[in-house]
């Protein structure tokens, strides 16, 4: 009964007839040790945990340790955000929103884990002092990372993940989000218990779940791509593999949010990136190579300007993303900053949490690249309001509906395929393939 009147109090839902498989995928939480959450963009995958972890603590007869991370420090920083954002907007008690954390990490923080040293701080036999551990885009973590992460949890912990299924996997072995969610099934006492407490029930798949039954659940409407959006309907059309049905989306002069085009000119794609703020447009591209010779070209034509001297590194307006974590700093693998030309000389401007700038000298950088444009993997974890994906100039095993379905998924507002139709084509039709044994060893 507490529960039933929790549920109704943090997710009271929309009046529309349809189940709220938010309210849903928390109930299942409060009463297990693991739960997969995996939905799209907009399907409110960040605003159900901060509720469910809002559940819990109201829940428990002692307060709760809770910790949330993120496999990139951009990853956690977005996550801290949106938690922080969400946490003040909710209809509980102040010793409730004091017990949810308010800032993520990295995992390889949160276990310890340091460059030159094996075995990380916490491990099986000196587990994190937790009750609750949140992992948000669990679709970028490995498999070797995913086993250090549950070997460190103690027995009474708690496990979410979070993620889409569909993105991207890791580059390193393992695809453990798209594995974990390989099999969705729910046992008929737990539809039934869901439908006491909740107003409503889950359907799966009709073959057994296995070692996963009950701790699996989609998010599947999004508040972000309405009915009339070509960004929403190209996404759900290569995620299927229709490539044909996706080409005529592209090719629609009815969507004007999405649209192909053979070949961008390079001034151009500058003159948008001059004219919008960072977040807003971003040229992705599927090959590491092509993103060296995007940056080249346009740093050829800053030159022709008079804007960066020849030869030179650094030059007022130049994009970097950090490559590595430096805690010194407080700069993370994907920060993305602009130098800047000061009194004192040039510095290099990040954002920080509280909305105001933080500033660096170039020297002090950790690793970093040029960024005008960067691959689809590394955008995984960020959004823009606009963006252009490069095509390679040829179809390969790289680009395949995964790839696709990611870059397509970055974009708020609009969305531009480069590069041939055949090439976009046999992408969408390549279904992803990375078998790790996972899937079949929990079923």
């Amino acid at each position: 009964a507490r529960l039933a009147d929790l549920l109704a109090r943090l997710f009271p839902g929309a009046d529309d007839g349809e189940p709220d498989r938010q309210k849903l995928a928390a109930a299942l939480a409060a009463r297990q040790r693991l739960m997969v959450i995996s939905g799209g963009p907009g399907t409110g995958k960040t605003t159900t945990v901060v509720r469910l972890l809002a559940l819990l603590a109201a829940m428990s007869p002692r307060p709760l340790v809770m910790a949330m991370a993120a496999p990139t420090g951009k990853a956690a920083a977005r996550l801290s955000e949106s938690v922080r954002a969400a946490r003040d907007r909710l209809d509980v008690a102040d010793a409730v929103r004091r017990q949810l954390p308010a800032q993520a990490e990295t995992l390889h923080r949160l276990l310890g884990l340091r460059p030159g040293v094996e075995a990380p701080r916490h491990h099986a036999g000196n587990p994190l002092p937790l009750d609750v551990l949140v992992v948000d885009e669990a679709s970028m973590i490995d498999l070797a990372l995913m086993a250090r992460t549950v070997a460190a949890l103690p027995s009474q912990a708690r496990l979410i993940l979070l993620g889409d299924r569909d993105q991207l996997s890791s580059v390193e072995a393992g695809a453990v989000l798209g594995e974990l969610c390989g099999r969705i099934a729910y046992r008929d006492e737990t539809a039934q218990w869901l439908q006491r407490v909740a107003g409503a029930s889950l359907r799966g798949d009709a073959a057994p779940g296995g070692a996963l039954t009950d701790c699996v659940a989609l998010l599947t409407r999004s508040h972000r791509f309405g009915a009339d959006s070509g960004i929403g309907e190209l996404a759900r059309r290569v995620n299927a593999g229709e490539g044909r049905a996706s080409l005529q989306v592209l090719d629609d002069a009815g969507r004007p949010d999405v649209w192909r085009q053979d070949a961008a000119d390079d001034a151009a794609l500058l003159a948008r990136r001059a004219q919008r703020e960072f977040s807003a447009f971003m040229l992705l591209a599927a090959e590491r190579r092509q993103v060296a010779d995007c940056n080249r070209r346009i740093e050829r034509e800053l030159e022709a300007a008079g804007v960066k001297q020849e030869g030179r590194d650094w030059y007022p307006g130049r994009p970097v993303m950090i490559g590595e974590n430096d805690y010194g700093l407080g700069l993370f693998n994907g920060d993305i900053g602009f130098a800047l030309q000061r009194p004192s000389g040039l510095r290099v401007l990040f954002p920080s949490a509280d909305g105001g700038w933080r500033e660096f000298a170039p020297g002090r950088l950790p690793a970093h690249d040029t960024v005008f444009a960067m691959t689809v993997h590394k955008s995984q974890g960020s959004e823009y309001d606009e963006v252009w994906l490069q095509l390679p100039q040829q179809a390969g095993a790289l680009l395949n509906r995964a790839l696709l379905y990611t870059a397509i998924t970055r974009a708020r507002s609009r969305f531009a395929a480069v590069g041939d139709a055949e090439v976009w084509l046999r992408g969408a039709e390549l279904a992803p393939r990375r078998d790790s044994g996972l899937g079949d060893r929990l079923r």
